[in-house]
């Protein structure tokens, strides 16, 4: 009986080395970090049932909010941090400090400098893993787990490769697309969308889409399905932060592109994101403010009668009834919860645009349109944006801002800035964290709620 169990046992480590060497799938599958992972302790929620982790600043330091747990965790001290981003399970934290990038657990046992890490507004994390990607000003391509410490990082591009700043992690957490841009004349680059696969032991970088001259390409995100890259062509003379570009999506085996969009703001945030369902929310729409002449429109990639590619569109929201943004999917792929409010062509003051925001919900098929909150449990003088679904779909955490009385007659003042949970029904909204400064009003795109705080479900 021993020497049937010996047997046994030996196939089945066997059938382990085989499956970690031919199938490097089962190999990351092995290295994902289980997000629905609590911390130990008591636990004293806010609200019962919901999930994820807040990063955010205080003061000049990192700090992770755990959502199911209700408890908080002191990441860093001795201030100077900025752009906290929280990683999936909640226990590492990347963050900018003069103007590097670093790694810490969250509970501020240990601190790790990035290598080449003179980008960290690059810096991203996988969707599941605990892995974080980041590109440096010499166009070197790196990721690093910090669950392997010091000894994490590695670099996939070598500095001189080209490297843009703009990265993306596939929903499956294997997979990365960049940029590569590479000057060929005074007022030309050769650019390309590139996408890596990181769980093989020797990673090879393959092209989604090329091109050169007067033309730019900066990468925007994976489609929810990871069958495909969004992008955005650009002309290289006229590009700024108020000009939009064409936004194209090709496949990630790599294919000719086809328009999403004649015309959007180059801003990740108007771009949903969420389920793996194969509907994309965008907020549509040219030039000037993310408050001016946008529309929220659900894009699905279809296959043509000839085997390419085609795009199905659906206005969800349009202009003239509101200023639509930051829309979100859910995990089952059936609604979209987003931000909304008056645009700024209805109203005299052109700070109003960005004050009495609320939540909505709407279904993927346009259909049962709601409010996320009853308006009157909401005050008046605060304005909620960037919802974010938890996985399992069952709560939206949501940022609320608390606008000065003055605020309408300054566009640079900023008031404070809490962060929100409520069902997805709309009921029982409670705040996280408070005390948060506030942003500020930008002069073009949506509110950069990530210099304040980071929400990983």
């Amino acid at each position: 009986m021993g020497r049937i169990f010996g047997i046994a046992f030996i196939a089945l480590c066997l059938g382990l080395v085989v499956a970690l060497v031919l199938f490097p799938d089962f190999r990351a599958r092995l290295r994902q970090t289980n997000p629905s992972v609590q911390r130990q302790g008591p636990a004293n929620p806010a609200l019962i049932g919901a999930s994820g982790y807040v990063g955010y600043l205080r003061e000049g330091d990192a700090y992770v909010y755990d959502v199911a747990q209700g408890s908080t965790l002191r990441a860093t001290k001795g201030g100077g941090v900025s752009q906290v981003r929280v990683a999936p399970g909640g226990n590492f934290v990347s963050f900018a400090r003069g103007g590097k990038l670093f790694v810490a657990k969250s509970d501020g046992s240990a601190e790790y400098p990035m290598l080449e890490g003179d980008q960290p507004a690059t810096a991203r994390w996988g969707a599941y893993n605990a892995v974080l990607v980041y590109a440096s000003a010499s166009g070197a391509l790196v990721v690093f787990d910090p669950r392997a410490g010091p000894m994490g990082q590695r670099m996939i591009d070598p500095p001189g490769s080209g490297v843009g700043p703009n990265l993306a992690w596939s929903a499956g957490g294997t997979k990365i697309a960049y940029e590569r841009r590479k000057p060929v004349g005074p007022s030309a680059t050769r650019d390309g969308i590139w996408i890596v696969n990181t769980s093989l032991a020797t990673p090879v970088s393959t092209p989604v889409y090329l091109t050169s001259g007067t033309t730019g390409l900066r990468l925007c995100c994976w489609s929810n399905n990871d069958k495909y890259v969004m992008f955005w062509q650009v002309p290289l003379d006229d590009e700024g932060p108020e000009r939009p570009g064409r936004l194209l999506v090709a496949s990630s085996a790599g294919s000719e592109p086809v328009e999403l969009s004649p015309a959007t703001l180059l801003v990740r945030g108007i771009i949903g994101h969420g389920s793996l369902a194969p509907v994309v929310p965008i907020i549509d729409g040219g030039p000037g403010r993310w408050s001016e002449g946008k529309s929220m429109v659900s894009t699905e990639l279809t296959t043509a009668p000839a085997g390419n590619l085609a795009v199905r569109r659906l206005v969800l929201e349009s202009a003239e009834r509101g200023a639509p943004s930051s829309p979100a999917v859910s995990s089952d792929g059936t609604q979209i919860a987003y931000s909304f409010g008056l645009t700024r062509e209805t109203v005299a003051d052109p700070t109003w645009a960005f004050l009495r925001r609320r939540i909505g919900v709407i279904g993927i098929d346009g259909k049962k349109k709601r409010s996320l909150l009853a308006e009157a449990t909401v005050p008046q003088a605060v304005a909620d944006d960037v919802p974010r679904w938890s996985r399992d779909g069952r709560t939206i955490v949501f940022a609320r801002r608390l606008t000065p009385a003055n605020l309408a007659s300054s566009t640079t003042r900023a008031g404070q800035l809490e962060v929100w949970v409520a069902y997805s029904d709309g009921s029982n909204a409670r705040r996280l964290v408070g005390s948060l400064e506030d942003p500020g009003i930008p002069a073009v795109g949506p509110i950069d709620y990530g210099a304040a705080f980071d929400f990983q479900p």
